[in-house]
């Protein structure tokens, strides 16, 4: 009996000088992977961003939308010719929908070895209180 399976080949020859590629910035946008906390004051939203910087972010609030843009550098491109890629660097966006429970004249954020941590104060309609009951 004979075995006509034939043996493939899985390995790419990065190193052929022969193949010509291209170093191209990918222009598309990221969803940054978040996490949302909630204490008794305030939600707290972390998001890996990394990448970027924290002057090249930008966080606004409109209309009850939070939105948070990243602009990520090609810190590749002085590399040399890109012959294999499995890692795509593209800029960040999230936007998310809050409510008029958030005082959002307050909200803070920073950012630090690729994480962004924003800081969301419930406003006083939010947070919960207690009521004194008088003795009539």
């Amino acid at each position: 009996m004979t075995n006509n399976t034939t043996n493939q080949n899985t390995t790419t020859n990065f190193f052929d000088s022969n193949i010509d590629t291209e170093t191209i910035k990918r222009t598309q946008n990221y969803r940054a992977p978040v996490d949302v906390y909630e204490t008794e004051g305030a939600f707290r939203v972390i998001a890996d961003m990394p990448g970027t910087s924290s002057e090249k972010i930008a966080i606004s609030v409109e209309d009850n939308m939070l939105t948070i843009d990243a602009e990520v550098l090609d810190r590749y491109a002085a590399f040399g010719k890109l012959r294999h890629q499995e890692y795509g660097v593209g800029d960040f966006h999230r936007s998310f929908r809050i409510g008029d429970g958030i005082d959002a004249d307050c909200i803070t954020a920073s950012y630090r070895d690729g994480v962004l941590e924003l800081t969301l104060p419930k406003s006083q309609a939010l947070k919960p209180r207690k009521i004194d009951i008088k003795a009539a």
